[in-house]
């Protein structure tokens, strides 16, 4: 008689999205990354997203095995020499950052009668707490959109009321206006850390908010 073949049992393993600060010096990440191996920690993805010259502040999306919880991993992180472990999320997605704007822009056009959903995905994409798509008139009483819609160029600054209408006090703000002719709405995200927004999300808004603007224009 055969033997049965025998089945893997699959547990599911916890997803954590960390922001870490590290000293900006050659083999701090290994250090990080040789920490988290011995826990048996899966590093899924890692993205810079502030460098001011003396420190690097890198967002780690980590695959957790069963038995390490997510203060095992600020130890091992601060024990290996990490300047500051800003923030811990459970839960982190582990798709690619192109499988993660699709899945965005999936959930907001299904949507389409959910007014904040397009907020909702200007945050997501961008790595913050809260987004909105602003009217031009709005927008014009603050600065920092002001700049992003003379320059083209994404403009961001520490949050609070002149900053954007966005309730947060603290923080930081980024505004970006659609490249198009005759834009009639701005993207706005904050965030509560006190890090500042890189580029690479820069890029990410602006694209999504370019997308957005073009759906605005198709005819119904």
């Amino acid at each position: 008689m055969a033997a049965k073949p025998r089945t893997r049992s699959i547990v599911a393993m916890e997803m954590l999205r960390v922001r870490v600060e590290l000293v900006d010096a050659p083999g701090a990440l290994a250090g990080i990354a040789t920490a988290l191996a011995a826990l048996g920690v899966d590093v899924v993805a890692v993205d810079v997203l502030e460098v001011d010259g003396r420190s690097v502040v890198d967002e780690i999306v980590l695959r957790l095995p069963e038995q390490v919880t997510p203060q095992d991993v600020e130890d091992a992180l601060r024990l290996a020499g990490a300047v500051d472990v800003l923030s811990i999320l459970s839960g982190a997605r582990s798709a690619d950052p192109a499988v993660a704007a699709l899945d965005v822009t999936r959930a907001m056009l299904s949507s389409p009668w959910d007014a904040d959903a397009p907020g909702r995905a200007l945050a997501q994409v961008s790595y913050a707490d809260v987004g909105a798509l602003v009217d031009i008139g709005e927008a014009a009483r603050f600065p920092l959109a002001r700049r992003a819609l003379d320059t083209g160029i994404p403009a961001a600054g520490r949050a609070g009321p002149d900053a954007s209408p966005l309730a947060m006090a603290t923080g930081w703000v980024l505004w970006v206006a659609p490249q198009v002719d005759d834009p009639v709405r701005l993207a706005v995200v904050a965030r509560r850390l006190n890090v500042r927004f890189s580029a690479t999300e820069a890029a990410r808004l602006r694209a999504l908010t370019g997308l957005l603007d073009l759906l605005s224009r198709v005819p119904a």
